[in-house]
């Protein structure tokens, strides 16, 4: 039998007459993804990671990434987003506080206690509609996708006990960002600014007599028994990231590819907050039973004057940020009042 070729515009005439339309191939969309972790961290594969392929999944596998790691595009993932070098990027505030100073107002302990209250409280003030939305990210035009924060950073000293508020005088802690020093200042400590990786031969030497620092980060900085003695019933507060995109890029993808990643970030970040409580405490418990850990359990009464002066440093924050004309009580309160309604 003789085979016959229809031209093309036969072929698709005969389609639309049995009512159909000619199949189209979707293009795949492939991002690229900026970040300054190694491919092991547990932010990337508990994270990052899984909000991406979240992504990929709920496109069908139309959304790709290609992920640079260790920061190969560069250090200023923010400079990436705004030159359109990275689609996507983690971003760290307290790295960069001239441009995003107002992001301290999640790093106060007196508004939750885990990691998970934390993660909400952010998240609500960060995401698209947001008090710090408003205030400072959509104002440099990102969008925030997924926010998240380390867990609540313990006082641990590495051969005082600091059994009262008056024990804290004059002893020189490491802190990371801003808020945190100035929570030390509050409780009477001399905060030290250096890297992370520069603590563990601080303390050896003893240049540094301990720190503000959370259970879950304390293996891969080899902490565990060099910071030996906690202050029990007292936490402070935790480092904020999120990972974001320029409004204009989210903007230029199709609309179902908006909706996937909008709705990627939350459910991730909710599983992974209570990995990070639940692993925080078990390294926390880990130390204790193996004598590596003592710790100072205050009297109710102490506790309450830390935790009165932890909010007075939170107080004296947003006045300094109301006097640079930033609003900053406002952004407090909408911190203290964020996740009260659900």
């Amino acid at each position: 039998m003789r085979s016959v070729v229809f031209p093309a515009f036969r072929v698709a005439a005969m389609v639309l007459a049995l009512g159909g339309t000619p199949a189209v191939a979707q293009e795949t969309i492939t991002l690229k993804v900026a970040h300054p972790l190694p491919e092991t961290h547990y932010s990337w594969e508990l994270g990052i990671k899984k909000m991406l392929d979240s992504i990929t999944e709920a496109t069908d596998g139309r959304v790709q990434f290609e992920v640079y790691p260790a920061n190969q595009l560069g250090r200023d993932a923010y400079g990436l987003l705004r030159s359109g070098i990275a689609d996507m990027a983690m971003i760290v505030p307290l790295y960069a506080p001239d441009k995003f100073p107002l992001t301290g107002v999640t790093e106060f302990s007196s508004f939750y206690d885990t990691t998970c209250e934390a993660a909400e409280k952010y998240w609500e003030l960060a995401r698209p509609g947001g008090a710090l939305d408003a205030a400072e990210y959509g104002a440099q035009g990102l969008r925030v996708v997924f926010a998240m924060t380390t867990a609540p950073q313990r006082y641990m000293t590495s051969s005082k006990p600091v059994a009262s508020l008056g024990d804290a005088g004059g002893l020189k802690i490491y802190a990371a960002g801003s808020a945190l020093p100035r929570a030390l200042r509050a409780v009477g400590s001399i905060p030290i600014s250096i890297t992370a990786s520069e603590l563990y031969d601080s303390v050896s030497r003893g240049t540094v007599d301990g720190a503000l620092f959370p259970y879950s980060s304390t293996n891969a900085y080899k902490l565990g028994g060099k910071l030996r003695h906690e202050v029990g019933g007292v936490k402070f507060g935790v480092s904020s990231w999120f990972v974001g995109m320029s409004e204009s890029r989210f903007a230029a993808l199709p609309e179902d590819v908006q909706q996937a990643i909008t709705a990627a970030g939350l459910p991730v970040q909710q599983s992974f907050c209570a990995w990070t409580d639940e692993d925080d405490e078990n390294i926390r418990q880990s130390l204790i039973a193996s004598g590596e850990l003592t710790v100072s359990e205050l009297p109710e009464a102490e506790v309450r004057l830390w935790r009165e002066q932890l909010l007075k440093a939170a107080q004296e924050w947003a006045a300094e940020m109301d006097a640079a004309g930033k609003n900053g009580t406002e952004l407090l309160e909408a911190m203290a009042q964020a996740g009260a309604g659900e």
